[in-house]
């Protein structure tokens, strides 16, 4: 089977993440791996133009606005197939574009301080997560405003500052493609983490439908 094409679409506002530098890391990351083939793009008039060149694509991007046909191609890219992996602050971008955050299923509420936890895995049997193990992270815990109805949890983590548990990674369909979200991503001590790293290499091969 041919290589996932992924874009891999980085923000361009914002000033809490490196986002080029950490989206070139994710993009290399993403082409040691043979069965994908990552570009870096922070052109927004790519999703108007549909996505044709792509299978899927990952979105590690902050604030942001959405023209009506940049929000429309990129749904309807997913609509008919395409994958979407949301990464980290993807649940805090284009506030205004209702139909993204309805795609999404999450919209960033908050977030704890940056420390220490533990993500756990909910659903061992699914191939992301499939012979993974609960990992310890240095990073942000976010907080969603979500309907888990809409659904299938991956992995969770507890806020002792709250005394909640909250959503780390989960997926459902769009249409005919696939969406995934992962909530880890702060900065490059998490995104050196190998157990992340392995989610974001499944994370991309699932929403490309090679996994």
């Amino acid at each position: 089977m041919a290589p996932v094409k992924l874009l891999a679409f980085v923000g361009t506002e914002g000033i809490y993440h490196d986002h080029e530098g950490q989206g070139r890391f994710l993009t290399d990351l993403l082409n040691q791996n043979d069965q994908i083939e990552a570009d870096l793009s922070r052109d927004y008039e790519v999703m108007a133009s549909g996505l044709t060149a792509y299978d899927a694509t990952l979105f590690f991007t902050d604030v942001g606005h959405f023209t009506q046909a940049q929000e429309q191609g990129l749904l309807h890219f997913i609509e008919r197939g395409g994958g979407f992996f949301g990464l980290h602050t993807a649940d805090a971008s284009f506030r205004d574009n209702t139909g993204y955050h309805q795609m999404l299923n999450g919209f960033f509420d908050g977030h704890s301080p940056y420390m220490d936890f533990t993500v756990t895995i909910s659903d061992s049997d699914h191939p992301i997560a499939a012979g993974l193990k609960d990992f310890a992270v240095t990073d942000e815990l976010h907080y969603l405003k979500h309907d888990p109805s809409r659904s299938h949890h991956l992995m969770h983590a507890y806020d002792p500052g709250r005394d909640e548990t909250h959503v780390m990674a989960y997926h459902h369909t769009y249409g005919q493609g696939r969406v995934f979200f992962f909530a880890l991503g702060h900065d490059n001590a998490v995104l050196e983490n190998l157990s992340f790293q392995e989610v974001v290499r499944r994370g991309a091969l699932w929403v490309g439908k090679r996994l």
